[in-house]
């Protein structure tokens, strides 16, 4: 069952919408937005589709025009088309790792948490939000910190695991974001950083 209610009204109207149109029907949500699907841990407002298949950025932005009103291009390069469709960020980029599993629920295509999960930590070794720490935090209440390094090895093949742990517990870039909008108000950011240093800290 998804979890709606972490999922602005907008924002899950369009994706249902982006969902149905059969030029997309090779793209899946992936990000916080499929993680707050999963989870319903905090609210999402992006939409974040990924394909493993190449496409013309060029086409896809003409069959969105079509279907569209309210359409702002921000970057198209090659196989990547990121915009703004009705006021609501929205990427669609080919992913050159494979999926695990593509989900279906109520016409809704999106990745597993096990290919999510990877993707979450490679974010955070790039340069780590701070909504990025507080989806580990809600997925180490799913996977142990041995399984996500797992997952994130299956994944990104060449990778190493010395930077991805040393970036774990690298908050600093993070201080300065808003924080997210969680569900369970409980949650902070102190909670958070202490959780993720003490699991890091046991490994």
């Amino acid at each position: 069952m998804l979890q709606y209610q972490a999922v602005e009204p907008a924002t899950l109207e369009l994706l249902k919408e982006l969902m149905s149109k059969s030029y997309l029907d090779r793209f899946s949500l992936v990000g916080g937005t499929a993680l707050a699907l999963h989870l319903g841990h905090r609210i999402s407002v992006d939409i974040d589709l990924f394909t493993l298949d190449d496409f013309n950025s060029d086409e896809l932005l003409t069959d969105l025009s079509t279907d569209f009103n309210t359409i702002k291009p921000l970057v198209k390069t090659k196989n990547s088309l990121l915009l703004e469709l009705d006021g609501i960020r929205t990427d669609l980029i080919k992913f050159n790792y494979p999926f695990q599993k593509i989900i279906i629920k109520d016409d809704i295509r999106l990745l597993s948490l096990e290919d999510i999960a990877p993707m979450k930590l490679d974010a955070i070794t790039g340069r780590g939000k701070k909504k990025d720490f507080f989806d580990l935090f809600y997925l180490l209440q799913n996977f142990t910190l041995p399984e996500l390094l797992d997952l994130y090895q299956q994944k990104y093949h060449h990778s190493t695991l010395f930077h991805v742990i040393k970036s774990l517990t690298w908050f600093e870039d993070a201080e300065i974001d808003t924080e997210p909008l969680v569900i369970d108000k409980s949650v902070t950011w102190k909670i958070v950083k202490s959780k993720i240093a003490k699991t890091v800290n046991v490994l």
